[in-house]
């Protein structure tokens, strides 16, 4: 443990220098929900043109669509991941690429939706992950393509083909259009995952796993669940191999249930996340949907962070921690430009708010 942090110290003090200091210009929650206070995109826009993501921001036309300034968001959520990247040396750098790797999962998830739901390659430029690695040029290439299941065979593995293989990517409702999502983006957060418990060491691991063995953890309870609530017989095949603190056991009891409402049931009382899913029955009963989960388990991991950020400061999981920090704070922007330009009242933004 000493010796992990003398090598902190002595590479990395630079870079923990920088985390900190851009942690000190990350909007607060109140902040965030003050802008959803405020009537228009324009005054929005100049309400954020002296923080981070002015640079960007100022780039827009006059009079720019909520897709624009959304984009325009991403963009700078990119800029500062990749400000890192390049400040960066040695496994923080590594750390760093892989986390960014993420994103092939998130953009290959999109294209596929996006495909399914005949909308054009313009709707899908504006919407894909600026961070993804993926050149343009070659997803360009895959969106012209009529087989979708080529596109997963050269983006993905045999591993992303044989967890999708049943499944029709040609047609997707909404909630079948989230469980492939989930199942995508299950097959980049394992390889993450992957990456932090088989090259990361002592601290710099264990200070990681709260946040990336929690994700893989919960993107499999979201898929039993969204399984189940639409009636995929073969669940299990759909999952990711790895787990965390939920267990093949704990997976057993929640796959061997008959209908949704028991699972919810069941999940309510898993002893590892039994405070974020203790009343999820009764939100499914209420709204009629899965929505709240997504929303709980970042409210989840945005807690992890904060955790990881009040503890030991000389480890990857400080990086980490700034990260989840800054996809969320980007990711409620987003979220109040949307809400805001739909016209949406202001407490019904301020509830799309995660941070």
């Amino acid at each position: 443990m000493i010796s992990d942090t003398l090598v902190h110290l002595l590479r990395d003090n630079y870079l923990e220098a920088k985390i900190r200091g851009k942690k000190s210009f990350l909007l607060q929650r109140q902040q965030l929900l003050s802008l959803a206070e405020i009537p228009t995109l324009s005054d929005i826009v100049a309400a954020l043109a002296d923080g981070p993501y002015g640079s960007e921001l100022s780039k827009l036309q006059e009079v720019s669509s909520a897709v624009e300034t959304e984009r325009a968001i991403q963009r700078g959520f990119a800029g500062s991941v990749n400000n890192l990247v390049s400040g960066s040396k040695g496994n923080v750098r590594q750390f760093l690429l892989e986390y960014v790797r993420r994103f092939d999962a998130y953009d290959l998830a999109t294209l596929v939706m996006f495909k399914s739901q005949g909308k054009t390659w313009e709707e899908f430029s504006t919407a894909r992950q600026p961070l993804g690695g993926v050149r343009e040029g070659q997803l360009r290439r895959l969106y012209m393509m009529d087989d979708l299941r080529e596109s997963v065979r050269i983006i993905g593995d045999k591993t992303l083909e044989e967890r999708t293989g049943d499944i029709d990517l040609e047609e997707m409702p909404p909630e079948k259009a989230a469980l492939v999502r989930d199942i995508f983006t299950g097959w980049g957060e394992e390889r993450f995952y992957n990456y932090v418990v088989k090259r990361l060491h002592g601290r710099d691991r264990s200070s990681c796993l709260p946040i990336v063995g929690a994700t893989v953890d919960l993107l499999n309870l979201s898929i039993v669940l969204r399984s189940k609530l639409i009636g995929v017989s073969n669940i299990e095949e759909h999952l990711v191999p790895v787990h965390w603190r939920l267990d093949k056991q704990s997976i057993g009891r929640l796959l061997a249930t008959t209908d949704l409402d028991e699972t919810l049931e069941k999940a309510g009382s898993l002893t590892q996340y039994s405070r974020l899913m203790a009343n999820a029955r009764q939100r499914h009963e209420e709204t009629k949907s899965l929505a709240f989960l997504e929303m709980d388990v970042k409210r989840y991991l945005v807690g992890q962070a904060r955790r990881i950020f009040l503890g030991f400061p000389y480890t990857i999981g400080v990086v980490l921690a700034f990260l989840i920090f800054k996809e969320n704070e980007a990711r409620g922007l987003a979220a109040v430009i949307s809400g805001v330009a739909s016209g949406l009242k202001p407490d019904q933004v301020k509830a799309l708010i995660t941070v």
